[in-house]
C-alpha cells in the first residue's frame, strides 16, 4: 500500500524528538507514531521511561494518558445515545437528580468575598456535558475563577472517592457560568462518565472494558495495571510535585521557563494505577499505550467500524468530529492560553481554521491531548493519524507536539 509519505522527509521526526529530550527540564522520553492510508508507516521512541535507571521507552512502554482519556468516555456515552437511552438535549437532571438545585455563580463581593449567585437560565443538558459548555469548571483553571479555587480545595481531581461521590462534591458548589453561555474546560466528562453508569447499570472501568477494549484489542488500557506490567509504565516527571504540593500549572510553566530541574513524581494520584481501586474517572486515569490508542483511533478513522462491526455509526462519528461550538463562544481557551483554529466536537477538539492555527493540517481533523505530555489527532482528509506519548507535567504550549505535527505533514507528498 502507498502511504504517499517521502521517507527522506520522514526521517526529520527522529532528531527533532531528540532535540526535546534529554536532562534536566526536558522531556525524559517520548513515542511518535504516525498512520496512515491503512499503514504504520513510522513508529519510533526516543529516551528513557525511567531516566534515573536508564530504562529506554519502548514500544509496549505504558504511560497515563490523563484528558485522551475523555474521547474515549464521549464515545461510550454516543453509544448510549445510539441505543436510545437520552437525546443530546436531555436534562442531565433525568439522570443526577441533584443537577435540577445548582447554582450559578455570578459575582463575588470585593469587600465581604461573599458569592452572588443566581438561578441557572435552563438544565445543563447532555450535549453541554460533551461539548465543554455544562458551566462546570476545573480545579486546574483555580488561578481564574473563584469555582475552580474551590474545587481546587476539595482536590476533586486526585481525590480517592468512588465517582458517585465524586460527582456529589461536584454538586456541593455552584456552576461557574449560565450553562451553555460559553467553552470551559471542565471535570464535564466526569459527569458525563457517571451518566453513563448509572444508565448502564456498570461501573465506566466495566463499561469501557465490555464495550470498547476488549472489542478492539486494546489489552494495555484500563484504570489500573496487573503486576506483570509495572515495569512496563513509565515514570512520571515534574518540575515540581504538582499533586502533593498544590503548584499551578502556571506555577510550573514559569519553573520551566527558569530552568527549573525536572524530577520523578511520586504521588498516590499519579500511581494509583498500580493497584486496584475504584477512583474511576471520566476525564483521567486510564493508561495506555500508543499501540492500544491506534486502535481506538483507527475505529474513528474508519467511521466506527473495528473487524467488520460497527461499534459506532457513520453518522454519529460525523456528528461526533463537526464543531459545535458557536461563534460568540471562539476563540477556544483554557487557563487564559487559546486554541486558535480551533472548535470543539462531542469529546474532541476539531480544527475549522487551518491558517489560524498557524500549523500544517486538514479542516476537520479532530484529537485531543493529556496533561503529561500525550496528543493524538486524526485527519480523515489524508487518512492520518499521529499520536505521541510522553510523561512530563506540564507541558507549556505543547512542548514536542506542534513540531512534531510539522514534520509529518510535510512528509506528506501525495
Amino acid at each position: 500500500m502507498n502511504s504517499g509519505m517521502d521517507q527522506k522527509r520522514l526521517n526529520r521526526i527522529r532528531p527533532l524528538m531528540e532535540r526535546f529530550i534529554g536532562e534536566g527540564n526536558q522531556l525524559p522520553g517520548a513515542q511518535a507514531l504516525v498512520w496512515r492510508r491503512g499503514e504504520l508507516v513510522d513508529f519510533q521512541s526516543a529516551g528513557y521511561r525511567d531516566r534515573e535507571n536508564r530504562l529506554p521507552v519502548e514500544e509496549d512502554t505504558i504511560f497515563r494518558i490523563y484528558s485522551m482519556t475523555k474521547p474515549i468516555v464521549s464515545v461510550a456515552a454516543m453509544m448510549l445515545f445510539e441505543e436510545g437511552h437520552f437525546q443530546l438535549f436531555t436534562p442531565v437532571s433525568e439522570f443526577i437528580p441533584g443537577f435540577r438545585n445548582l447554582q450559578v455563580f455570578k459575582e463575588e463581593d470585593s469587600e465581604t468575598g461573599a458569592w452572588v449567585m443566581e438561578k441557572p437560565n435552563h438544565p445543563v443538558t447532555i450535549h453541554e456535558l460533551l461539548t465543554h459548555t455544562s458551566g462546570l469548571t476545573y480545579g486546574l483553571q483555580a488561578a481564574h475563577h473563584p469555582v475552580a479555587r474551590r474545587y481546587n480545595d476539595m482536590q476533586l481531581e486526585g481525590d480517592a472517592l468512588p465517582l458517585d461521590q465524586v460527582v456529589d462534591k461536584i454538586l456541593e458548589q455552584p456552576l461557574a457560568f449560565q450553562p451553555g453561555s460559553r467553552w470551559h474546560y471542565s471535570v464535564s466528562t466526569d459527569v458525563l462518565a457517571r451518566v453513563v453508569e448509572i444508565i448502564s447499570g456498570k461501573s465506566i472501568d466495566q463499561f469501557l472494558q465490555q464495550r470498547l477494549f476488549d472489542p478492539l484489542g486494546m489489552k494495555d488500557t484500563g484504570y489500573f495495571l496487573p503486576n506483570e506490567k509495572h515495569g512496563r509504565l513509565s515514570e512520571i516527571y515534574c518540575i515540581a510535585n504538582w499533586f502533593d504540593h498544590g503548584n499551578t500549572p502556571e506555577d510550573l510553566e514559569q519553573q520551566w521557563r527558569e530552568g527549573a530541574v525536572a524530577s520523578r513524581l511520586v504521588s498516590g494520584e499519579t500511581h494509583r494505577c498500580l493497584e486496584p481501586h475504584q477512583a474511576f474517572r471520566g476525564g483521567h486515569g486510564l493508561v495506555s499505550t500508543a499501540s492500544d490508542y491506534l486502535n481506538f483511533c483507527r475505529m474513528l478513522l474508519q467511521r466506527g467500524q473495528w473487524e467488520g462491526e460497527h461499534l459506532l455509526a457513520p453518522k454519529t462519528v460525523e456528528l461526533m468530529t463537526m464543531n459545535h461550538i458557536r461563534q460568540p463562544m471562539m476563540p477556544l481557551e483554557i487557563r487564559g492560553y487559546e486554541i486558535p483554529g480551533e472548535g470543539f466536537g462531542l469529546g474532541f477538539g476539531v480544527n475549522i481554521d487551518v491558517a489560524a492555527s498557524l500549523n500544517l493540517g486538514s479542516i476537520g481533523t479532530y484529537g485531543w491531548a493529556g496533561l503529561a505530555s500525550t496528543h493524538f489527532i486524526i485527519d480523515p482528509l489524508e487518512e492520518l493519524i499521529l499520536i505521541q506519548m510522553a510523561q512530563f507535567i506540564h507541558p507549556p504550549e505543547q512542548l514536542l507536539f506542534k513540531y512534531l505535527r510539522t514534520a509529518v505533514y510535510q512528509a506528506l507528498i501525495d
